[in-house]
């Protein structure tokens, strides 16, 4: 996990952010005890299940209403300068799914490739559990976002951090 959140934040500096930017934390949570654990986490997280929204720290404490609203969804949004990654492992090792994305992102022009800067169709999501789209996928993945048809674009920021595009190319968000 913790080489998979390292290769997503190696492709977010060939980028650049933009003032305010945000890390987002995405994760469904499956257990009473995930829950807490996350709770204690990120209390300022959101937690919704079960039609019902809370804030961490305002979450029900009795384990049977937990578990009435399983499964959970976990969001958390924090600047990028803060915490989450460093925090974020401990929620999805048991989460049944999870993501943490970068949006708020400009790719550089690459000359040599004739493409010049973009700053719509920007991203980097790194997916425990899910593809880009939040479908179920085995393993972990880290997807690029670039304006459709500029898969150029993606195999240069790969090759920026030594590592290659591993997969054909997907509709995201």
């Amino acid at each position: 996990m913790a080489a998979v959140i390292a290769v997503a934040v190696s492709l977010v500096e060939c980028g650049e952010l933009w003032e305010g930017a945000s890390v987002d934390l995405d994760a469904e949570l499956l257990r009473v005890k995930d829950i807490v654990r996350a709770r204690g986490v990120f209390p300022q997280g959101w937690f919704s299940g079960g039609g019902e929204h809370f804030r961490g720290v305002d979450l029900p404490d009795d384990a049977t209403v937990l578990a009435r609203l399983l499964p959970m969804m976990l969001s958390v949004v924090e600047p990028v300068e803060g915490a989450l990654l460093e925090k974020a492992p401990e929620v999805l090792r048991q989460a049944g799914w999870g993501q943490i994305a970068w949006m708020a992102l400009s790719w550089p022009a690459v000359p040599e490739l004739d493409l010049g800067p973009e700053h719509s169709r920007t991203g980097v999501q790194a997916c425990f559990g899910i593809d880009a789209n939040h479908e179920p996928a085995p393993g972990h993945t880290v997807y690029v976002h670039v304006r459709p048809g500029e898969d150029e674009r993606a195999q240069h920021l790969a090759r920026q951090i030594g590592h290659d595009v591993i997969g054909p190319a997907e509709h995201g968000w």
